[in-house]
Formats: C-alpha cells, sequence, structure tokens
C-alpha cells in the first residue's frame, strides 16, 4: 500500500517530492504542501481536506487531527490500511486540487498545463 500510494503521489502535475529528516515524504504543488506520508512504518499519511470532511474523518477509528496542521483541517491516517485504496486516493486527489486552486495564477497555469500533456 506505500508503493501505491507513493506513486499516486508522484502522479500528480507539477509535484515535488522532498524527504525530510523526520522520516516523512512531503509533497508539494507551487511550494504548498498538500499531502506528507511516513517513509517508515507503520506507514501514515496526512493531507488536507475540507472543514466538513475534517469533523467527518476525525470520527472515524485511525484517523486524528494532524499534529501542527490540524487547524488549518489536515487529518492523519495512523495506517495507510485504515481507509479503502480508492477512498484514500479520492482524499488526496481532494487536497492537491484544493492547494492548486490557492496558488497563484501561473503556478496554478502550470500545474493545469502539465496535467494536460
Amino acid at each position: 500500500m506505500f508503493d501505491l500510494t507513493l506513486n499516486y503521489c508522484l502522479s500528480f502535475p507539477a509535484v515535488v517530492a522532498e524527504e525530510k529528516r523526520d522520516h516523512e515524504i512531503r509533497f508539494s504543488v507551487g511550494d504548498k504542501l498538500f499531502c506528507m506520508l511516513s517513509s517508515r512504518a507503520p506507514h501514515t499519511i496526512a493531507f488536507k481536506c475540507t472543514m466538513d470532511q475534517f469533523h467527518s474523518l476525525i470520527c472515524r477509528a485511525g484517523i486524528v487531527p494532524a499534529p501542527s496542521l490540524s487547524r488549518y483541517h489536515w487529518v492523519q491516517v495512523r495506517n495507510l490500511d485504515t481507509l479503502p485504496l480508492s477512498e484514500l486516493q479520492a482524499l488526496i486527489q481532494a487536497s492537491y486540487e484544493m492547494i492548486v486552486s490557492t496558488l497563484p495564477p501561473e503556478p496554478q497555469q502550470g500545474a493545469n498545463m502539465a496535467a494536460k500533456k
């Protein structure tokens, strides 16, 4: 599940991945973070979501407000197997799209143009 999730995050246009000392791979677009994936087991993943999704998700077992980012409506999934792959991918895609929509016009166009190629 780790490799599938890693490759899925890397498949979005204009994504940059950077592994930090804390063994988290941070995925960003236009210098804005949209997802963090732990490279060590147990693999956790954190991502931005809407306020409604945030409140709905944290009511589920294995999903908590993301440390230091919860005020921005980020959740942390404690184990990649907590959610079905299709639901996890939909939430990651929504996070990516939310971040792209906040980019200034030029970087936003760059991400959109890369998507069309």
